[in-house]
């Protein structure tokens, strides 16, 4: 295999030679199965002040700038939802450190986190400079100190003694193995002032955050949605349907049927429009992969897409969701609208937006409404790539002209249906004809 697809491959799943490091790094450090042993002896009391944790370490990249914008929406605002899923990742990730198993499955994931880091990740547009990495372990190694103190030290001084220094020399190892990915990168700092941070706000994410990671969410009420007629996705097949603002990949995959959130856990992108090639299902963004059967990622075991159980009732597809009302505040900001309605600041210049079963695209500030299927495959439009007014469909490649429907590259061969939107304040509509 040549170096591209071994660095493609290290990309999403780690360096092959990550247990290797870690075992060397973890000798050169001090780290032993003894420090190791006594992380697990500690996870009980790390879980317990993970939402903690966690709050502290998001509202600290809120305040910089040059951390602040990977959490932002194109309008400027914190995205929440976004916000919430790194906070999953984080909690998962602190989770399975503090259960103390140091495998080379363990040490490849702590590769493929240092490399998402940088150009050589998934993402090549994705660089974070290596102080702020280097500066966020040690916000952490600090935050577990600090834990351990308080719980560990007035019941038990001797196990809190090996616990700080069994962590420290972790976080060593963690450094080396994170810093490694960086090679000779380097970015100017430009010292811009600290921004405000709504921190309640931000501990409410990281509990509700750590609760679905523990599986201790609160209970949600469940409706059944029909979504489709069974008989228009065959064997082999897929469709991309929106149920209360939620996008979801339905599946007729190997004579089952699967339903995933069409939500890649790296960026957000539409995971559910990627190849599937097996069971592998790759985010056509920047190829994250997870077995389409049950949603896990495959770089990481512990993490999995939200997934909803499919039942075929007279014919139909029908989806078992959470019921709007049951979603905790900060997962459901938007006010109550009609089925045809939207904020139109959620669809800034250059972006689409999926309302109902059309697509809403704003070209130079000029909104536009189309028919969301393309008229080849039925691939999800709002979910394409928009050039001025040129939307390409993320399944094989047509083109079409948002403002009039008139296709302009093949394999699509019929224009797409067009349709009148209407604004009234901050509020959009779309209406037929």
């Amino acid at each position: 295999m040549g170096t591209a697809g071994q660095q493609n491959i290290a990309a999403k799943q780690g360096a092959e030679d990550a247990g290797k490091y870690f075992r060397y790094m973890s000798e050169f450090v001090g780290f032993t199965a003894e420090d190791a042993d006594t992380i697990r002896q500690t996870k009980p009391v790390i879980e317990k002040h993970l939402p903690y944790i966690v709050s502290k370490f998001y509202t600290h990249l809120l305040r910089y700038p040059p951390t602040r914008q990977w959490f932002l929406k194109s309008d400027g605002t914190i995205d929440q939802e976004y916000l919430e899923l790194r906070m999953r990742h984080l909690t998962n990730f602190w989770m399975r450190t503090a259960s103390g198993v140091f495998d080379d499955e363990y040490a490849r994931y702590v590769d493929y986190v240092g490399r998402a880091h940088t150009s050589h990740g998934a993402d090549p547009h994705i660089y974070i400079a290596e102080r702020y990495v280097i500066g966020q372990v040690g916000f952490i190694q600090h935050a577990v100190s600090d834990v351990i103190i308080r719980e560990l030290h007035p019941v038990d001084p001797d196990l809190a003694f090996r616990a700080e220094e069994a962590w420290d020399n972790l976080m060593m190892v963690l450094l080396e193995m994170l810093s490694r990915a960086y090679y000779t990168e380097r970015t100017v700092e430009t010292y811009e002032a600290l921004l405000p941070v709504n921190q309640a706000e931000v501990e409410k994410l990281a509990k509700a955050a750590f609760e679905i990671e523990m599986g201790k969410e609160k209970p949600v009420t469940l409706k059944k949605v029909s979504v489709s007629r069974a008989a228009d996705i065959p064997d082999g097949e897929r469709r991309i349907v929106t149920v209360d603002h939620l996008s979801i990949g339905v599946f007729h995959h190997h004579g089952k049927w699967y339903a995933l959130r069409n939500s890649c856990m790296h960026r957000g992108g539409p995971v559910c429009t990627g190849s599937l090639v097996g069971d592998t299902l790759t985010c056509p963004w920047h190829g994250f992969e997870y077995n389409v059967t049950s949603g896990q990622l495959l770089v990481d075991p512990a993490a999995f897409l939200d997934t909803y159980a499919v039942f075929i009732e007279e014919g139909s597809v029908v989806l078992q969701v959470p019921e709007v009302n049951a979603t905790t505040p900060s997962r459901s900001e938007v006010k109550p609208m009609q089925d045809n309605e939207f904020k139109t600041s959620e669809v800034p210049p250059g972006s689409a937006l999926l309302v109902g079963n059309v697509a809403v695209f704003n070209v130079d500030g000029n909104l536009y409404a189309t028919q969301d299927e393309c008229t080849h495959r039925q691939g999800p439009l709002s979910e394409g790539e928009l050039d001025g007014s040129t939307v390409t469909c993320p399944y094989h490649g047509a083109q079409f002209d948002v403002c009039t429907g008139a296709v302009l590259r093949g394999p699509a061969k019929e224009p797409l249906k067009t349709y009148r939107v209407v604004v009234e304040g901050e509020i959009g509509r779309v209406e037929a004809g």
